[in-house]
């Protein structure tokens, strides 16, 4: 009698010890598995979002020089070369930052360098 107890406590301790395994290996395997869906998602999220960005339409910018004609104004020309700026103005703006003028005074003759957007890439 005292050996059936003895070999019960064993089988019970063996079968407690199983079922701590178990119950780790379960835990395992989702954290695993959970962790693995959300390598999928963001995957599959880039994936798409790379995809979208294939149908957008790309500009390039560029910078071209021009010689100043009678009558040119700086709105005028950044008009003539207005093809990707929000407004007139902040294209205006940057003709005078790369050309280093202090306002919007011009001179028939003189030469600028206009930025300017296009859908053409050249290399």
């Amino acid at each position: 009698m005292i050996m059936n107890r003895v070999h019960s406590f064993e089988h019970r301790g063996r079968y407690v010890n199983h079922r701590k395994r178990q119950m780790i290996f379960r835990r395992v395997c989702l954290v695993l598995s959970i962790i693995l869906s959300t390598f999928a998602l963001i995957g599959a999220a880039g994936i798409l979002s790379h995809a979208e960005d294939n149908d957008a339409i790309h500009y390039y910018k560029y910078y071209t020089s021009i010689t100043v004609m009678p009558g040119d104004t700086l709105s005028s020309i950044a008009s003539d070369y207005d093809l990707n700026y929000p407004d007139t103005l902040s294209h205006v703006d940057e003709i005078r930052y790369c050309n280093h003028l202090a306002d919007d005074e011009i001179y028939a003759g003189s030469s600028l360098i206009v930025p300017y957007y296009s859908t053409e890439f050249v290399y």
